[in-house]
């Protein structure tokens, strides 16, 4: 058996803070880790953490994020699974990192969540339609939906995860060095 994390952030930077405005909700973002020291995380977002734009798919770096946004919050959820299911994570992951540049953002998907509407554009998805696809297409997880139309509070009803970490990001990072 190995183990993967579930990280969800509220960043409290300008996009967020819409994000949380639209949705009403605490954690606007997802992201997948490979590891408990949050050294290996793959989601959706912002390639450059002082700007929007551009935004597709990103190798997040926690240490960097908690240097910008000291008030970011999170939640980290611990997921037991298979070795084999693992290995196929690592490889659905080396497709998105090998072709990193022809990704996008989902913009145009955003309205389409809260209205639960299945809207699909090839290379572009959002950080909880990545994460979602991510573990459908490694056999993680079926969440019953069309991964368009998961929100991050999606993840908190994964069966077998166990909430591991809640609080400021910054605290759980300076924990593990």
């Amino acid at each position: 058996m190995r183990k993967i994390y579930i990280i969800a952030t509220n960043n409290s930077t300008v996009p967020s803070k819409l994000f949380k405005l639209f949705t009403n909700v605490k954690y606007v973002h997802i992201s997948i880790a490979l590891d408990k020291k949050l050294k290996r995380v793959y989601s959706f977002g912002r390639k450059k953490v002082n700007w929007i734009l551009p935004a597709g798919f990103v190798e997040e770096d926690y240490e960097i994020i908690c240097g910008h946004c000291n008030n970011s919050i999170c939640r980290v959820y611990e997921l037991e699974i298979t070795s084999k299911q693992y290995h196929s994570l690592k490889r659905e992951l080396r497709t998105y990192r090998k072709d990193a540049l022809k990704y996008r953002y989902n913009i145009m998907g955003l309205p389409m969540l809260n209205f639960k509407l299945a809207y699909h554009r090839r290379y572009h998805y959002v950080c909880s339609q990545f994460c979602g696809k991510l573990l459908s297409d490694a056999g993680v997880y079926d969440f019953k939906k069309d991964y368009s139309i998961l929100k991050p509070k999606d993840f908190f009803e994964i069966e077998g995860t166990k909430l591991i970490y809640e609080g400021k990001t910054f605290d759980y990072i300076k924990e593990l060095i």
